[in-house]
């Protein structure tokens, strides 16, 4: 299973962030280049506990199997909307968002074993779960960008 603290993992992942540009274009969806980088880093802040969000109390996806199988098994589909949180933060300086994203894959990659902040889907999630999801959700964004 990928997980941001495989470092051949993560280090592919940010080797594919430096191949995104302003001007990358979408395969899908509604995130130009960089909105996308605004949206992994706060994906990644809420994974480490530094961006709040409000729970939308799906139990189902709270419990094995349903868990299981979106952290693990299944991939993310496209265009599925998201919590208004990780839309919040306004494109700036494009080097400087992506250093966020890759600053943050690192200290979530390095965050220590246990309990981690809560998702608003799947409530609390453990510091390795935490790692699993974002790996997949930066893969599945990078992919809508061709990389």
């Amino acid at each position: 299973m990928s997980s941001l603290r495989n470092e051949k993992t993560r280090n592919g992942l940010i080797q594919r962030l430096h191949a995104l540009t302003p001007e990358t274009r979408p395969q899908w969806g509604k995130l130009d280049a960089p909105r996308l980088l605004c949206h992994l880093g706060d994906s990644l802040a809420m994974a480490l506990g530094d961006l709040p969000t409000q729970s939308v109390n799906r139990r189902a996806f709270q419990h094995f199997p349903m868990k299981h199988l979106i952290l693990y098994v299944l991939p993310f589909p496209k265009n599925v909307p998201t919590v208004p949180e990780l839309l919040s933060s306004a494109p700036g300086d494009f080097e400087r968002d992506r250093q966020r994203v890759i600053d943050s894959i690192g200290r979530l990659a390095s965050a220590p074993q246990g309990m981690g902040a809560e998702h608003p889907f799947f409530g609390p999630l453990t510091s390795a779960e935490w790692s699993a999801l974002q790996c997949k959700h930066l893969s599945h964004h990078l992919q809508q960008f061709g990389l």
